[in-house]
């Protein structure tokens, strides 16, 4: 359930009630089993959100009690040791988008604190099991015009109440408790120069940064404006990145060697011969380092460099320990890993996006077995027949009349109509087997609002649900349109739903769920449509109505599935008085839980009756609603 926060807050959700489904589908592959999954998607509320996003880029950690929370590329998760699953989160659970750079736990507020590559910044409030409550945004750096440098975080830094984000422009400081930016630091070079900050590590009364002219370093007090950069001074002009250690610092430079930095002295410690690009505290005295892509443990009391070795780990970004001291790696390529029951393995909810990855739009046959394929190579449509015979689709009357030879999407609909999408907008070939017949065969152009359907927009996908309405991907988003494309059903985009890029590359529709999926450039979602494909029958055995009984607390849409083709349908009470009548879009209608005078439906026994084209009508099924 979504509870709508303050301006700066999102929503408040609870994650293991929303993700039921999402966790079953860890039993099944990626392409194998689609006809149970498919079972499985019918039982999702219509107008409902899924994510299949990449588990297995692992990225960043952060470990608060038993959960492990894990950054990846495109999706954000977390694994519970104690109820020994994950529970990924996304948009749909009010998080402000996906492709979460950094994250870092602040143990004062029991905050976590998000980042994100368009600068945006989200601070999770958890509960007292670690878990999600609440999300505030702050969008004040994505917003910034004045920042033409790159908004992605390099380190995030926690001291007291605040987070020292650092930048390639500067440091940025965070207010954790007034959940709110309090300033920013740029030009901390000599002279005033502008340098990137890569690490900020807080030693005695000192505050010092990793950047790209070395390590710099400032007195820590009140009393002194870390704006001005003359109160900085260089430590060591070497590329380095630094961790605290006892009363100081371990410095590791690039060169490989390690170094000490206590009481104001430089003290050599070690030498390793590869580069080394990181260098975090893991428990105890012991250190991790990624040295060339490879990890060690630096043990301190011992003095030793140890390669930590296993077959999944192949491309370590992050590595922390739990309290039982077991380690947890963020892997690039083999997702969440730890030694937790003592060989590594993945930890890492299964990776779904591979679902539907394969276009079924470059090659289509229509109703008299012509095969029409776009071509990416010289434009336009190849359509070839089954004498062997082909014609070339292109622009010009009577060559076909094509808006455009850049043709990115076909999809034939339940009337045997060819829609056509291009880089300027959707034409339709009312009648594809005109093509060979000698007689004109161009296509026609829909009007929607006295323009050129999407004239202006690139099409790059066509998806015809089961009420053969058109869903239309492009650049900027997806529409929806009726079946002949003049009235908008609806409009999906970044800012008004779950999408993680308006760019969309292919959209499929699972026919006996009506779930469309949806391929962004920035991951698979899908979306629990109001359409399927309908039934021969009226009988009341191939009717599903979910939820069913509808409860106090549910507030969706209500789905009557496996009707015949667009049926008429009617509920009434118990006692014959017409509640609600509406139509379904190929074997699925839909009813919002209210009467035709808008109220919601009171407590009792709901009676559905279908009427199919000839004005047959039959009692489909029975519906409780619990007020």
């Amino acid at each position: 359930m979504l509870v709508r926060l303050s301006k700066r807050s999102k929503t408040v959700f609870k994650p293991r009630n929303t993700h039921w489904f999402i966790l079953n589908l860890l039993v099944f592959s990626c392409l194998l089993n689609v006809s149970i999954f498919s079972q499985i998607l019918a039982q999702v509320p219509i107008g409902t959100w899924q994510t299949y996003f990449n588990y297995s880029t692992a990225k960043d950690i952060a470990i608060v009690q038993d959960k492990i929370y894990c950054v990846t590329e495109n999706g954000f998760f977390y694994y519970d040791k104690t109820a020994n699953e994950s529970v990924k989160l996304s948009k749909i659970d009010g998080l402000s988008e996906i492709g979460i750079v950094k994250i870092a736990y602040a143990v004062n507020q029991n905050t976590l604190i998000l980042t994100y590559q368009t600068g945006n910044i989200d601070l999770i409030r958890l509960d007292e099991k670690a878990e999600p409550s609440k999300i505030t945004n702050i969008s004040l750096l994505k917003e910034s015009s004045s920042i033409l440098a790159s908004k992605v975080v390099n380190h995030i830094s926690v001291s007291n109440n605040l987070a020292y984000l650092a930048y390639d422009f500067g440091l940025v400081i965070l207010d954790l408790e007034k959940e709110e930016i309090k300033e920013t630091y740029q030009n901390l070079g000599e002279n005033g120069n502008t340098i990137k900050i890569y690490k900020t590590v807080f030693a005695n009364d000192s505050i010092f940064l990793a950047t790209s002219v070395g390590i710099r370093k400032a007195k820590f007090a009140s009393n002194v404006n870390l704006q001005f950069f003359g109160n900085w001074t260089t430590l060591t002009a070497e590329q380095s990145t630094l961790v605290n250690w006892q009363n100081g610092l371990l410095i590791a430079t690039e060169s490989g060697r390690v170094s000490s930095y206590q009481n104001g002295k430089l003290s050599g410690v070690l030498l390793l011969s590869d580069k080394i690009t990181s260098i975090n505290h893991i428990t105890g005295n012991k250190y991790f380092l990624i040295a060339n892509g490879q990890l060690n443990v630096l043990d301190m009391d011992l003095l030793t460099f140890t390669k930590l070795s296993d077959a999944k780990i192949q491309s370590p970004q992050f590595l922390r320990a739990d309290s039982q001291g077991k380690y947890w790696i963020a892997d690039n390529k083999n997702g969440l890993l730890s030694n937790l029951e003592g060989n590594y393995k993945t930890y890492s909810p299964n990776s779904l996006d591979t679902l539907f990855s394969q276009r079924k739009d470059s090659v289509v046959v229509d109703l008299e077995g012509n095969i029409w394929i776009r071509s990416n190579s010289f434009g336009g449509i190849m359509v070839k027949n089954t004498s062997n015979q082909q014609k070339y689709v292109t622009t010009g009357v009577g060559f076909g009349n094509l808006p455009s030879t850049t043709v990115k999407t076909l999809a034939l609909d339940k009337d045997g109509q060819m829609w056509v999408g291009t880089d300027r907008g959707v034409v339709v070939f009312d009648n594809p087997a005109n093509v060979f017949s000698g007689r004109n065969f161009d296509a026609y152009t829909p009007v929607f609002e006295r323009r050129r359907l999407l004239g202006n927009e690139t099409v790059t996908a066509i998806g015809i649900d089961g009420g053969n309405r058109k869903w239309m991907g492009t650049l900027n988003g997806i529409f929806l349109f009726n079946a002949d494309g003049t009235e908008l059903v609806t409009n999906f985009t970044e800012s008004n739903s779950p999408l993680p890029s308006n760019a969309i590359n292919y959209i499929t529709l699972e026919p006996n769920s009506g779930n469309v999926f949806i391929r962004t450039t920035k991951g698979l979602v899908s979306y629990r449509g109001t359409a399927t494909e309908s039934t021969n029958s009226q009988a009341e055995q191939n009717v599903k109505v979910f939820p069913n009984p509808v409860r106090p607390d549910f507030e969706g849409q209500i789905g009557i599935e496996g009707l015949v083709e667009n049926a008429f349908v009617k509920i009434t009470d118990v006692a014959g008085n017409l509640v609600y009548e509406t139509r379904a879009n190929g074997g699925t209608a839909v009813w919002n839980g209210k009467t035709l005078e808008g109220k919601r439906a009171e407590t009792g026994i709901y009676l559905i009756f279908s009427a199919n084209a000839k004005g047959e009508e039959t009692l489909v099924s029975r519906l409780a609603v619990v007020k």
